[in-house]
């Protein structure tokens, strides 16, 4: 009996593994083309020899950052990177899920639960399983970046000859580019998600919206407003993990320098 109760629980944890990946994948997918934008704005100003004019960043508003993919790539354009995108989203959303689902019961009993509020313990569980997360699939997140970014001139050709380009024109830090300012940007981020989450799923209760609708515009509003809230902190991560590509000279060599 308690062979097969052992069973039925690691089996259920494998179920989290797998759903959590697998709606991250699919999260991921749809919204790839606005994704893909958003890099791309974040990371121009560090490319300026791509300026049209030479003076004026390519990519200022959304309508305009879409139409210019679609002419210069065409439709898959919008997907560029995806591949690298999942391939990082799978374990990162997996692992995130399952050390929240662990983590969060674990404040309710001693003695954490004497030492963190009941009010903070989402937040408390949402960063620690972002930590987990980001520091086991950094290098992926590197990489995606670095694909994503790419418009008509091809560097890197896939996720395999990335790694060794970054390892190779880099070192072993390439991997790890602005991990830092990530830790900074992605665990409030998540520990704000599944904070909010939480909040707004009981704010909603009190509407006429389905279930799962409720769900879903509860994920909606919370994942919308952590993200506003961190943007900036995003933004300079993103800058961080574009330094050195093709073995460039650094152009930031510190995150004070990056916000000067």
């Amino acid at each position: 009996a308690e062979l097969a109760g052992r069973h039925q629980e690691n089996l259920h944890q494998l179920k989290q593994l797998m759903a959590g990946g697998v709606a991250g994948c699919v999260a991921k997918t749809v919204v790839a083309p606005l994704s893909r934008c958003t890099i791309l704005m974040q990371v121009q100003s560090m490319r300026p020899h791509k300026f049209a004019d030479g003076l004026n960043p390519n990519n200022l508003f959304l309508l305009s950052s879409l139409r210019k993919i679609y002419l210069e790539e065409g439709i898959r354009g919008f997907w560029r990177g995806n591949t690298a995108t999942l391939v990082h989203r799978f374990p990162y959303s997996s692992v995130t899920l399952y050390a929240n689902a662990h983590l969060r019961p674990q404040l309710d009993c001693e003695p954490w639960a004497a030492l963190v509020p009941e009010q903070a313990r989402g937040l408390v569980a949402g960063a620690g399983s972002a930590f987990v997360g980001v520091v086991l699939c950094y290098p992926l997140d590197v990489v995606k970046t670095r694909l994503v970014a790419q418009t008509t001139s091809i560097y890197y050709t896939g996720i395999v000859d990335a790694l060794v380009k970054i390892r190779r024109e880099e070192g072993f830090r390439g991997w790890y580019r602005g991990l830092s300012m990530s830790v900074w940007a992605v665990v409030p981020n998540l520990a704000l998600h599944f904070a909010l989450y939480a909040e707004f799923r009981e704010f909603y209760k009190f509407s006429s919206l389905p279930e799962g609708v409720q769900s879903l515009v509860a994920g909606g509003s919370a994942g919308a407003m952590a993200s506003t809230i961190l943007f900036p902190v995003d933004l300079l991560r993103r800058q961080l993990q574009m330094v050195g590509v093709g073995g460039r000279p650094d152009v930031y060599s510190s995150v004070s320098e990056a916000v000067a």
